[in-house]
């Protein structure tokens, strides 16, 4: 499974665009991924920030969302000041019912499409996560 926590910052004045995107998202991800298992978004204390709990039965189906024509057709370019994404994973026993988050290797015959979200998005275990799992 992927699980991740998305800390965003918006542009000035663009926050009803970015609410207006996000609902599009959340629409267009659950009616269309089978992996996708949460996927909130909410307005932080800090003006403009946001966040986003995104979680996948794997990182293949984090790498499908992140590729999709739903995601891939907004101008986030326009809205966003700062994106960054933290892989998180569940306290055993205390995570919500999540399982906890891992980087299976790319297979040999991985699409182009995966292999460019494996670039752009690449999973990182911590390793003081290790003992933790």
């Amino acid at each position: 499974m992927a699980t991740l926590l998305a800390h965003i910052r918006i542009k000035p004045g663009k926050e009803e665009a970015w609410e207006a995107i996000m609902r599009s998202m959340v629409l267009e991800t659950f009616r269309t991924e089978a992996g996708v298992i949460r996927y909130e978004y909410w307005k932080g204390e800090a003006e403009r920030s946001y966040y986003c709990l995104l979680s996948f039965r794997d990182k293949w189906a984090f790498y499908a969302h992140q590729m999709s024509d739903h995601h891939e057709g907004h101008d986030f370019a326009e809205v966003l000041e700062d994106i960054r994404l933290e892989y998180v994973g569940p306290v055993e026993g205390a995570g919500g019912g999540l399982p906890p988050t891992r980087d299976p290797a790319l297979p040999e015959d991985a699409s182009e499409a995966m292999r460019t979200a494996q670039e752009r998005f690449p999973l990182t275990i911590p390793a003081w996560w290790e003992a933790r799992l």
